[in-house]
């Protein structure tokens, strides 16, 4: 007598047939028409900015995407309030299992979240309801990330410089921009900051750039040049110095071993 593992073998492989047959079909199809996804290197970029808790960029992203329309997507349904849900409910449990708990969520919290999102998703009436659902779903996520990584009992003063400080990478801020902007002495702010975080303003300002170096040696096509010049650094050598400082690697052997295409 076949045991049932053994029974699902012999029906799989009449489900395979079938699903191979169907996926050449697209494939084929999808080439000849050039329909491709084309947004694999768009999705790691704001998994990687939920993962890190990095709200203000990730909402600079979004508006970027909706200013320049809708991305290329797959077909899940052939209505299209079907189609908006599929690829919300895909998409939220990537987003919390990979991002939330890979950024330092509660597990279950995170989970909790993403049953929440897929049971208001199926009660949804309308394709912008699904949008607005998912573009709430996203920030959520990475609010809650932003809000377990902090160090516990930080004050309000530091979590603004730390806020600051990672949407301020693109320019060449130093403590006494940072401490101008919320408030304090640059004394205070030098004392506290260390004091809370463990790192030097200086040390938390190279780290956010540098972070946002990995992300842009991964998931876009900027040269080494450029990537240097937007993140205010001096120069290209000094950039790639400090990189290789801190990561024992070249920017160009990060890329190599990192880019995912």
């Amino acid at each position: 007598m076949s045991t049932k593992l053994e029974q699902y073998e012999q029906k799989r492989k009449k489900v395979r047939s079938k699903l191979e047959k169907s996926h050449a079909e697209t494939s084929l199809s999808s080439k000849e028409n050039e329909q491709i996804h084309g947004t694999y290197q768009f999705e790691n970029l704001m998994l990687s900015y939920i993962r890190d808790g990095e709200t203000e960029k990730l909402r600079s992203l979004l508006a970027g995407v909706a200013e320049q329309g809708e991305l290329p997507q797959g077909k899940l349904a052939s209505d299209p309030l079907r189609q908006a849900k599929n690829l919300l409910i895909g998409f939220v449990a990537v987003v919390g299992k990979v991002a939330g708990i890979g950024g330092g969520m509660d597990v279950e919290d995170a989970y909790r979240l993403i049953d929440l999102y897929t049971q208001e998703c199926e009660k949804a009436q309308s394709v912008e309801e699904v949008y607005l659902l998912q573009y709430n779903m996203v920030l959520d996520f990475t609010e809650k990330v932003a809000q377990a990584k902090l160090p516990q009992g930080i004050s309000k003063e530091i979590f603004t410089a730390i806020q600051f400080i990672q949407n301020h990478t693109n320019t060449q801020i130093g403590v006494d921009d940072i401490a101008a902007a919320i408030g304090k002495s640059r004394s205070t702010l030098t004392r506290q900051f260390k004091k809370e975080t463990g790192k030097t303003v200086n040390e938390f300002i190279t780290e956010s750039k540098l972070r946002d170096a990995k992300r842009l040696l991964r998931y876009s096509d900027m040269t080494l040049s450029e990537i240097a010049s937007y993140l205010a650094f001096s120069n290209q050598a000094y950039f790639q110095t400090v990189f290789k400082q801190h990561t024992d690697m070249t920017p160009m052997q990060y890329r190599k071993k990192y880019n995912p295409l």
